[in-house]
């Protein structure tokens, strides 16, 4: 019976029925959440409109001007290209549809590189099919999908066997230059994968190639660096803030469920399955965060200037509601205790910090149910926050286990197949300094399943023998 199913999956017909099936599942979720325009979109639009108007900032109507200090300019470009060109930031949709299938189709070719069986590749569309975590983000002007055709090119190339050419290289490093100015976590994802390949392939290690990228890496930094000097006053090649704020109120995240920020970011906190602190305590936290705040601000404060108060005063008539922007000094101030304090609390705090951030290791893969959310669904929304739920943890766990088993039993080659690895445990690690969010993890998602169907496959018949090792043996 196995062997039958497992003939019916590796035909030629199962893959057309797959990929049919895979496009209706992206339009259907295109169709369901087409009314939805999660929060962040007004930010990367209001920047994308500022750049059109010839200034990078959310508050380019008002006369003063006000370069931004909250996200870095890759993402931003790319929806004032598409407004340029359609007229609206709406195409971006269609843009993400169509990225969703370049980064599918470079997915597949990777696949087949190192195992060419068709039961390899058609478990792969079999197990994204489900996974409807990741269409999602195409109906959202979100940087998920462009980082996901950015991962997912990267690995496409960095595992064909060869020397890279010069060419090449640069390119690679202008990608990973696009990479970081749409998700500034990846600042030094570049190095430690060089590094990683030195360590983990050196007999295949293309020291020219890997030079030039980085050297082009860190070329395409400077642009930002250079702005941010003449802006703000500081060469920095990240945002002036963000980091810092969030790695802070991450903490604070698991000691106060259910809460909602209107102090700083405005963001609100799960309220998750599992919680880390007794429910008669939340006050006592809320409390401690507030009176915390307190004392930040009036240390900050002082820093802000007319020009600031103008800005809050005008927030109520923007087309959207735009992230503050404040003046340089307060911003870089903020930041600054924000991070400290951060760090000081986790460290002071090491079980509770230790045992909320082992859970969000897990989140980071598991979409998770919040309790009021789901005391207040419907049935059928019940039901949707435990398939969702349900079927990450599914395949979070698969992948635990079995892609590991498979390395362990050599039936999945390490050699080629580790830059799938290390994109996963680079987004997973990089993370967790900062609040729970399985959306992070979209970009390598397609990784993660391609490098799980390689070893369902190789525990099932064996390893494959054309992958990159098997191929250069006599």
């Amino acid at each position: 019976m196995m062997e039958r199913g497992l003939r019916m999956l590796s035909s030629q017909r199962a893959f057309q029925v797959l990929l049919v099936l895979n496009v209706l599942m992206v339009f259907f979720l295109m169709w369901s959440t087409r009314g939805v325009v999660l929060s962040d979109t007004w930010s990367y639009v209001g920047l994308a409109e500022g750049i059109l108007h010839g200034e990078y900032s959310m508050w380019w109507p008002l006369e003063a001007d006000y370069p931004d200090t909250f996200r870095t300019p890759g993402f931003p470009l790319m929806i004032a290209v598409v407004m340029f060109i359609f007229g609206t930031w709406k195409a971006m949709v269609w843009v993400n549809f169509a990225l969703y299938w370049v980064a599918l189709y470079l997915t597949l070719r990777t696949i087949e590189r190192y195992d060419a069986r068709p039961l390899t590749r058609n478990l792969f569309l079999l197990l994204l099919l489900p996974m409807i975590n990741v269409p999602y983000y195409v109906n959202q002007v979100y940087t998920e999908i462009p980082t996901l055709v950015a991962i997912s090119l990267f690995l496409f190339v960095v595992m064909r066997p060869g020397k890279w050419t010069v060419g090449g290289s640069a390119a690679l490093g202008l990608l990973l230059g696009f990479l970081f100015q749409c998700k500034p976590v990846f600042l030094i994802f570049p190095p430690l994968f060089a590094a990683a390949a030195y360590f983990l392939d050196r007999r295949n290690f293309d020291v020219r190639g890997q030079l030039v990228m980085l050297f082009t890496f860190v070329v395409t930094l400077l642009p930002y660096g250079l702005w941010n000097l003449r802006n703000h006053g500081v060469f920095k090649v990240t945002q002036l803030e963000g980091g810092g704020g969030y790695m802070h109120f991450s903490y604070w995240c698991g000691k106060m469920p259910g809460y909602t920020d209107h102090i700083s970011l405005g963001n609100f906190t799960g309220d998750e399955i599992i919680r880390f602190t007794p429910e008669d305590s939340v006050p006592k936290h809320i409390a401690a965060f507030e009176e915390e705040w307190a004392g930040i601000k009036a240390r900050i404060d002082p820093l802000l200037t007319a020009k600031d108060s103008l800005m809050v005063a005008s927030r109520a008539d923007m087309p959207y509601i735009p992230h503050m922007t404040f003046n340089s000094e307060f911003t870089l101030l903020r930041e600054k205790i924000l991070q400290r304090q951060g760090l000081e609390h986790m460290w002071n705090d090491p079980w509770y910090t230790l045992a909320y951030k082992s859970y969000s290791a897990v989140r980071l893969w598991v979409i998770g149910i919040q309790r009021g959310d789901f005391q207040r669904a419907s049935m059928a929304g019940k039901v949707q926050m435990l398939y969702a739920t349900g079927i990450t943890g599914l395949v979070f766990l698969m992948s635990l286990f079995l892609t590991p088993l498979a390395y362990k039993r050599g039936r999945l080659s390490w050699a080629g197949t580790w830059p799938l690895v290390f994109a996963m445990v680079y987004v997973g690690f990089f993370h967790l300094p900062f609040t729970i969010q399985a959306r992070y993890t979209t970009c390598v998602r397609f990784a993660m399943l391609a490098l799980l169907a390689m070893a369902i496959v190789g525990l099932i018949q064996g390893r494959a023998t054309t992958d990159r090792v098997d191929a250069k043996r006599p």
